[in-house]
């Protein structure tokens, strides 16, 4: 799915927060990876918000250390670990190991938005970590093209509330 979907199901805001273009091999060299394209052109489209009352995709230009990308990444990394060592079952190994997970975003209920770092970083596909269980559910489109899935309807998310989206897709900069 192109990033064109996205921008036809929730369109940018007129005054994006945090959306510049910026240094994306500065990001990419932290985290030991390119990123992928959809994903570093929404983040220059909308940069920093909420979308449809519920999710966050992580920025790594946000000084908000709950929304950046390069705070979030090893936290949540290491909460999943944690959860493992526990006995949680870990269905997919995580980043940085070949086809790991790597954080992108989360919900208000806290759940995880995941890559499944497999093949080039323009081939990663969803994955979302239930917050309230030891469930993934695994989606085959990429950032973008799940927002625009699950948003219209097309491809709802076992994990979300039945009720999402509950109110009208929008794109709230914060």
């Amino acid at each position: 799915m192109a990033f064109a979907d996205i921008e036809t199901v929730m369109p940018p805001p007129t005054a994006a927060i945090e959306a510049a273009p910026a240094d994306w091999l500065r990001v990419e060299t932290e985290l030991g990876t390119a990123l992928p394209s959809d994903y570093k052109a929404y983040i220059e489209a909308y940069g920093s918000g909420r979308i449809a009352d519920f999710i966050w995709i992580f920025n790594p230009f946000t000084k908000r250390e709950n929304i950046n990308l390069l705070t979030q990444v090893p936290r949540q990394i290491n909460v999943l670990r944690e959860l493992a060592d526990g006995g949680a079952p870990q269905p997919f190994p995580l980043f940085p190991a070949p086809a790991g997970l790597l954080p992108v975003g989360m919900t208000d209920n806290g759940d995880v938005i995941l890559w499944l770092t497999v093949g080039s970083p323009d081939e990663w596909t969803v994955v979302i970590n239930d917050s309230r269980s030891p469930e993934y559910a695994a989606h085959r489109r990429d950032l973008t093209g799940f927002l625009a899935g699950v948003l219209t309807g097309q491809e709802p998310c076992p994990i979300f509330p039945d009720s999402f989206p509950h109110s009208a897709v929008a794109f709230a900069p914060r």
